[in-house]
């Protein structure tokens, strides 16, 4: 199999990817979606809907060695891609977060790694080495007895660890067990032929979500009117903008208390 980066390097890339797997307590876990949540934990992440063709995500790294202004650098993932995408890409932007800490844009052919500049390469090889580890990926393969592998149990494997295909079909080759002309071959079906064999064989399809989430804006807004610091008014704007509405988690307008009229009071006191 063929990469521009050499045996250093991808030596370099699986110690990383070792280290933080054991400082997330992940080294004997499958991650998948477990990542966005790794994510938040070292960077601000914002979830939106930015198009099928837009850039995966983007990164702008502040409160890093370059800006001490702010505490965490700031995330944006795109949620119109698959949601397998949105793993890769969380894990993609956690390298630079963690080894570099470059401001950092994902196109939308992040995985066509023709050209790509070699801080990119490495991202997405500590990427795939994170999310799929090797020991846990050869459990599998030995738990399932796969050994001739077809599209059918590529694709199974991409869906129980919840990576993109590609992803899975480079993730084999770079463990040897696959040889390079089967990588090739897997490699050349697009991504129509993909989405019709996963239909074929039952696959779950990683659906975009579409979500729109800002951080903890959400949660700190409903602690905010739950302590009365903000208007319901308020809250119903900042929910708004994650497209949310207060009876979307169980909040109702309070009736405003209306004191009684003169001829209420009257009427009481004769009683």
């Amino acid at each position: 199999m063929t990469n521009d980066l050499n045996e250093f390097e991808v030596n370099e890339i699986k110690g990383h990817a070792k280290e933080k797997l054991g400082l997330c307590r992940k080294g004997n876990d499958i991650i998948g979606t477990q990542i966005f949540s790794i994510l938040g934990l070292y960077a601000r992440v914002i979830y939106y809907p930015l198009g099928k063709e837009a850039p995966w995500g983007f990164t702008r790294i502040s409160g890093s060695k370059n800006d001490a202004s702010l505490e965490k650098p700031f995330v944006a993932l795109n949620s119109s891609i698959p949601i397998d995408c949105q793993v890769f890409a969380a894990a993609h932007e956690l390298y630079h977060i963690w080894y570099e800490q470059n401001p950092d844009i994902l196109p939308s052919d992040l995985l066509d790694e023709q050209d790509r500049k070699k801080s990119e390469k490495k991202a997405n090889r500590f990427a795939a080495e994170f999310l799929v580890d090797e020991v846990l990926l050869k459990q599998e393969i030995e738990l399932y007895r796969l050994k001739n592998f077809t599209i059918k149990s590529i694709l199974q494997l991409a869906e129980l660890f919840t990576v993109p295909y590609r992803t899975m079909v480079k993730r084999l080759g770079e463990i040897g067990v696959i040889e390079d002309d089967d990588l090739n071959k897997f490699l050349t079906e697009s991504e129509d032929s993909i989405k019709t064999y996963k239909k074929r064989y039952s696959i779950v399809s990683q659906k975009s979500d579409d979500r729109i989430a800002i951080d903890d804006l959400v949660e700190l807004a409903v602690s905010a009117y739950e302590a009365r610091y903000i208007t319901y008014e308020k809250l119903e704007y900042l929910l708004g903008i994650s497209t949310l509405k207060p009876e979307d988690l169980g909040i109702e307008r309070e009736t405003a208390y209306e004191a009684p009229s003169d001829d209420e009071l009257d009427s009481s006191m004769e009683e």
